[in-house]
């Protein structure tokens, strides 16, 4: 049996976690660039800016770099630092990338819901405490330098509120991911597990919530210090990167990002018209998810005077319509009119 608390194994966990942060970090920066063309929409206006995009996305994206960075840096340092406010600056930046990630998604939730006010208030109130938790949490950690390891170590945390943070943030993601499943059922008709697994981005919540359960667990369980906090880098990244996902997987669709569309629905070129066009329609797919749009049909009727006879009192005759011209008497124009038309 693994003896948890000796110091041979505290040694080997404390180079795991190093390990850890690093391939992480590398991770991240790659999934950054690999999704950098949204930035790019924005700078060229092809997408609208939206202030909960300044808001939380960037903030989301960015501060987790800026706190892998940092925790890197730390490791790594060659003479003695502030490491006190280096460890505040790791547990703001860190602890902002997970509260904007998990907003994010609450706005994809509530955007299923089309802003529901029975779905917004009371999910409004969650995120709220949860902010107010995960910011009491950023100035928990005690740290300072260590001459023989040249480095910053943590010398002090209250394991207790850590665990309560890394619960609380699995149990909001989860309550995220039941909410946006009803969402999505109530606005589906017939859509397998499956089809809202991967076409409507449930993964994604899914994944939020299974990776932070991880570092939850492992705090219940206080192996030793390195373990407690080990799961905490990988939970941060999947999460931000899954939330991060569900917005910039969306379409450019300009002034209408804020609205929901559904996966079984299709941008596809109307009839007659080829698609390299810009005319763009939504279309349901082949299987019939949802029901037919009804559709509206126009006729007309084409009326010339001749229908009609004329009146008794007027002093109309046929002798007085306009004679036809001859064809000597048209012009060149009506003639080759004429000739098309035959």
């Amino acid at each position: 049996m693994v003896d948890w608390a000796s110091q041979e194994q505290v040694t080997k966990d404390e180079g795991v976690y190093v390990n850890l942060v690093f391939a992480f970090f590398g991770l991240y920066v790659w999934e950054v660039f690999q999704t950098s063309d949204f930035e790019w929409a924005v700078l060229q206006r092809r997408r609208k800016l939206r202030w909960h995009w300044v808001i939380f996305l960037f903030i989301c994206r960015y501060c987790l770099i800026c706190s892998l960075a940092a925790l890197m840096a730390s490791f790594t340092v060659m003479k003695q630092i502030n490491c006190q406010a280096l460890y505040t600056f790791i547990s703001w930046s860190g602890n902002m990338s997970i509260l904007c990630a998990s907003t994010t998604l609450l706005f994809r939730t509530i955007a299923v819901w089309e802003r529901k006010l029975t779905v917004t208030i009371p999910l409004g109130f969650l995120c709220l405490a949860l902010w107010a938790l995960l910011w009491r949490g950023m100035f928990i950690i005690s740290a300072e330098y260590d001459a023989a390891s040249t480095a910053c170590v943590v010398t002090s945390v209250r394991r207790l509120f850590l665990s309560i943070t890394f619960w609380a943030t699995m149990v909001f993601n989860l309550v995220l991911t039941i909410v946006h499943v009803l969402g999505l059922m109530q606005r589906d008709y017939g859509a397998t597990f499956w089809q809202m697994l991967f076409e409507d981005g449930l993964i994604f919540y899914m994944v939020a919530f299974t990776c932070n359960a991880l570092p939850a667990i492992l705090s219940i369980l206080n192996l030793n210090p390195v373990m407690n906090v080990i799961a905490t880098v990988p939970a941060a990244v999947l999460t931000t990167m899954a939330a991060c996902r569900t917005v910039t997987r969306l379409s450019e669709v300009g002034e209408d990002d804020d609205v929901y569309v559904h996966s079984a629905t299709q941008l596809t070129p109307p009839r007659g018209i080829p698609a390299t066009s810009g005319a763009l329609r939504l279309q349901t797919i082949k299987h019939n998810r949802f029901p037919p749009r009804p559709e509206v049909h126009v006729t007309t009727d084409h009326i010339v005077m001749e229908d009609f006879d004329p009146s008794p009192g007027s002093g109309y005759t046929q002798h007085d319509k306009p004679g036809e011209l001859t064809p000597d008497e048209r012009s060149e124009p009506d003639r080759d009119a004429a000739y098309n038309a035959v």
